[in-house]
C-alpha cells in the first residue's frame, strides 16, 4: 500500500513538472527577437588616430521599416528611387543622425562632420528591400590624451541590434573601455548564432586612450562598399514564395502546398502554443469536434492578426508602430492562458484538494481489497465550454508571424493581393493542424485508457491485458488524477508567459 501511494504521489509529480519543464523549454533562438523583419540596427566603430576620432556608422532597416520609409525617399513613386532622390534623401537624413550621436572628448563636446556618406538597397525577404546607410564621421582631438565618451540617440523607439566598436590605429594604446574591439556582426552584415538568444544592445561607451606615437587619420579615398544582399532572418522560405515567377496552377498549387508546410513546421517549433494546447486538452476532457474548431479558431485568428497589422503598417505607422503591438498581444495571450488555467482548476473541484480526496480512496482501497463503490462526487470531467475554447484559440492565434506580415507586404509591393492572401491563409491552416493534431492524439490517448480500464472489469481477469488495465486504468492515479495536473500545468505556464511578457523592454510599466 505505501509502496503503491508513493508511486502515485510520483506519477503526480512527475505528470506536472513534464508539463512545467515543456512550458520552459525554449530553442536556441527563443529570445532572438521574434520582430526581425521589423528591426532597425545600428552599428558605430569608433576609430582612434592622434589627431581625430572617426566614427563609421551603419544603419541597417529591415523590409518593413524599409517598406515604410521608401515613401520618404522615392517621392515620384515609381518604385526606383534615383540617385538625386538618394542624395535629396541623404541630405535630411545626415544631419538628423549626426545631431542624435553625442561625442565628449576630456568633458567637452566635439561635433562630428560627415566626410562620406551613401545609401543602398541590399535585396530582402519576398523581394522586399532593406536599406543601408553608411556614414563616416570625423572629429578633431586637440590632446593626444583624451577620455571620450561616445553615445548613440537614434532610432531609440525602435527595435534591432545595437553596436559600438573601438579600433585604434597603429601606435595608440586603449587604456581602459568599456566597448568591445570585436567586431561582432561585421559592419551589420551577419549576426553570430550564439548571440541571437541575448542580441547586442550597446548605445554608449566610454574609454580613454594614449595616441602619443600613434598615426595620424589617413585620407579618405576608398568608397564604402555595400553588400547585395541583406543577412538572413527567420521566415524566409515562407517569404520567398510570394516572389514566386511563372506562376502557373501547378506551381500555385505548389507554393500553397509549402505554405502549409511552413506553417506546420512553425507551429512544431519549441516555446510555440501547443504548449498550452497541450496542457488545457489534458486538463479538459475535449472532444474531437472542439478540437477541430479549436484549429479553425487559431488559424481564423491568425490570418486576421496578419491583416490587421499589415493595414497598420499601410496606414497607421505614423501614429503607432506596429512592433510596439507585440508585446502587449503577448501580455494579452499570456493573461488570457493564465486565466484559463485558473478557470479550470476551479472547475476541477479545488485541485490539490480533489488530489488528497483521491489519494485516500485509493488508500482506503488498498486497505480494503474487496470491490464496492464509494458516495465520493467525482470532479466535473464534462467536455470543456466553447467560450473557453474560443478564448484558447485566441491566446494562439493572437500575435501572428512576422514572416507573414512580410508576404502581405511584399504582395501589395508585387500587385499580388490575391496570391499573398492564398498564402497567408494555408501557413495559418498548417499552425491550426499541427496544433489540432496535438489534441486529437490527447482525446485519442485518453479513450485508449478509458478502454484499457473497461478491460479490467470485463471477466478475462487473469490475462495479462487485464493486468495491464488494473495498472493503468481510469481507476488508478493516470485518468483521475492528470486532469487536476494539466489545470496546474496551464495555470504555469500562464504565470510563466505573463511574467517574461511583463519583462519585456519594449512594453512600458506604469
Amino acid at each position: 500500500m505505501t509502496f503503491r501511494l508513493s508511486a502515485t504521489a510520483a506519477a503526480i509529480t512527475v505528470s506536472v513538472l513534464a508539463l512545467v519543464a515543456l512550458a520552459l523549454a525554449r530553442p536556441p533562438h527563443a529570445d532572438a527577437h521574434p520582430l526581425g523583419n521589423f528591426t532597425v540596427n545600428r552599428y558605430s566603430r569608433l576609430e582612434l588616430y592622434s589627431d581625430a576620432i572617426r566614427v563609421r556608422y551603419v544603419l541597417d532597416m529591415a523590409e518593413i521599416p524599409t517598406f515604410q520609409e521608401i515613401d520618404s525617399i522615392d517621392l515620384d513613386g515609381d518604385g526606383q528611387p534615383s540617385a538625386s532622390e538618394n542624395e535629396a534623401y541623404l541630405d535630411g537624413r545626415a544631419p538628423k543622425i549626426v545631431n542624435d550621436l553625442h561625442l565628449t572628448a576630456n568633458g567637452s563636446p566635439i561635433d562630428l562632420r560627415v566626410l562620406t556618406r551613401d545609401i543602398s538597397y541590399p535585396a530582402g525577404q519576398a523581394g522586399l528591400r532593406t536599406l543601408r546607410l553608411n556614414l563616416l564621421l570625423e572629429a578633431p582631438v586637440s590632446s593626444p590624451l583624451a577620455a571620450v565618451e561616445y553615445r548613440d540617440d537614434n532610432y531609440s523607439d525602435r527595435i534591432g541590434w545595437k553596436e559600438i566598436v573601438v579600433q585604434p590605429a597603429d601606435g595608440v594604446a586603449v587604456l581602459n573601455s568599456t566597448a568591445s574591439t570585436e567586431d561582432v556582426s561585421h559592419e551589420l552584415t551577419a549576426y553570430p548564432a550564439d548571440l541571437l538568444s541575448s542580441p547586442l544592445d550597446v548605445r554608449e561607451a566610454k574609454m580613454s586612450f594614449d595616441a602619443r606615437g600613434g598615426a595620424p587619420a589617413p585620407v579618405v579615398t576608398a568608397a564604402i562598399s555595400a553588400p547585395h544582399r541583406a543577412p538572413e532572418r527567420a521566415g524566409a522560405g515562407f517569404a520567398s514564395l510570394i516572389d514566386t515567377h511563372d506562376l502557373t496552377l501547378p506551381v500555385l498549387l505548389l507554393s500553397l502546398l509549402l505554405a502549409l508546410g511552413f506553417g506546420a513546421i512553425h507551429a512544431l517549433e519549441p516555446g510555440h502554443g501547443k504548449t498550452f494546447v497541450a496542457a488545457y486538452f489534458v486538463g479538459a476532457k475535449g472532444t474531437v469536434r472542439q478540437a477541430l474548431s479549436l484549429g479553425l479558431t487559431i488559424a481564423l485568428t491568425h490570418t486576421i492578426g496578419v491583416l490587421a497589422l499589415g493595414l497598420i503598417t499601410l496606414f497607421g505607422s505614423r501614429f503607432i508602430l506596429p512592433e510596439t503591438l507585440y508585446p502587449w498581444l503577448s501580455l494579452a495571450s499570456a493573461l488570457m492562458i493564465l486565466a484559463l488555467g485558473v478557470r479550470l482548476i476551479a472547475a476541477r473541484a479545488g485541485g490539490l484538494r480533489y488530489v488528497r480526496r483521491l489519494l485516500g480512496v485509493i488508500r482506503r482501497e488498498d486497505d480494503h481489497p474487496h470491490v464496492h463503490s464509494h458516495s465520493h462526487e467525482p470532479v466535473t470531467t464534462g467536455a470543456p465550454p466553447w467560450k473557453s475554447l474560443v478564448a484558447l484559440g485566441l491566446a494562439d492565434g493572437l500575435t501572428p508571424s512576422p514572416s507573414a506580415l512580410v508576404v502581405l507586404l511584399a504582395a501589395v509591393s508585387l500587385n499580388r493581393i490575391g496570391l499573398g492572401l492564398l498564402l497567408i491563409v494555408a501557413f495559418s491552416l498548417g499552425l491550426a493542424v499541427v496544433l489540432t493534431l496535438v489534441c486529437l492524439g490527447l482525446i485519442y490517448a485518453r479513450r485508449f485508457l478509458d478502454w484499457m480500464s473497461a478491460r479490467k472489469s470485463s471477466p478475462a481477469g487473469n490475462s495479462y491485458l487485464s493486468q495491464l488495465a488494473g495498472t493503468i486504468g481510469s481507476e488508478t492515479i493516470l485518468v483521475r488524477v492528470i486532469p487536476v495536473g494539466g489545470a496546474f500545468a496551464l495555470m504555469a505556464v500562464g504565470l510563466i508567459l505573463t511574467v517574461r511578457a511583463l519583462s519585456q523592454s519594449d512594453l512600458p510599466i506604469l
